[in-house]
């Protein structure tokens, strides 16, 4: 059992990184969702950096009401052609233990070559949450902690999601089972980083259980 549960020390995020970082090691193969995930030491900080590429942008017109004009492609269009040739973004997703709140704080950020996702707030919402989650985190809940701060290694503007409400959602996701560090780590996961596109492989949720039979 966690001695600081819901919270979590650092000789605990340090086991539970190690150990999501050796399921993905065993079977990331198996999977396509996740491009790497790797520690990274700063200085006196260890975080987990894990790494996606940024889905493609669906276009669809405003003025459109002809669902039929959605589909249609100019196999021939040149700017079509020029952005197939476009490097990947790639979205950074650093899960950094906060000193304060003892808790995993999520950092996110898009790499890419050509500077077209700024952290704005805007970039947040076109890109980084997906859909189904748009609505409900306009107003409240968890994702209404999202804001713009300093990366606390490399000092860059980057999204991050506030701690201050993590500690309770992890206890009510748990409930009153024990977890392990591991566990710790895939549920809080699971409760925060799906509202920004980041979601634990299934290939990864079932080694372990492959590894039973």
């Amino acid at each position: 059992m966690l001695s600081s549960f819901p919270r979590l020390a650092a000789s605990d995020f340090d086991e539970a990184c190690n150990s999501l970082l050796g399921r993905y090691r065993r079977a990331g193969q198996k999977q396509e969702e996740w491009l790497s995930i790797e520690t990274v030491y700063h200085y006196d900080m260890t975080y987990l950096s894990i790494t996606k590429a940024l889905p493609d942008a669906v276009y669809i017109p405003k003025d459109s009401n002809d669902d039929d004009e959605v589909d249609e492609v100019e196999e021939d269009d040149e700017e079509v052609i020029a952005k197939s040739s476009v490097p990947q973004a790639i979205i950074n997703y650093d899960i950094v233990l906060s000193p304060t709140y003892q808790v995993p704080v999520l950092y996110i950020s898009i790499s890419d070559p050509q500077h077209r996702f700024p952290p704005t707030m805007a970039t947040l919402y076109e890109h980084l949450i997906p859909l189904h989650f748009k609505t409900q985190t306009e107003h409240a809940g968890v994702i209404g902690g999202i804001t713009v701060t300093d990366h606390p290694a490399t000092n860059r503007p980057v999204f991050f999601i506030h701690p201050c409400q993590t500690a309770g959602v992890i206890e009510a996701s748990v409930g009153a089972r024990d977890v392990t560090a591991e566990e710790y780590l895939m549920v809080w996961i699971g409760a925060l980083g799906k509202c920004v596109g980041l979601n634990i492989p299934l290939a990864l949720v079932r080694e372990e259980e492959d590894d039973l039979v």
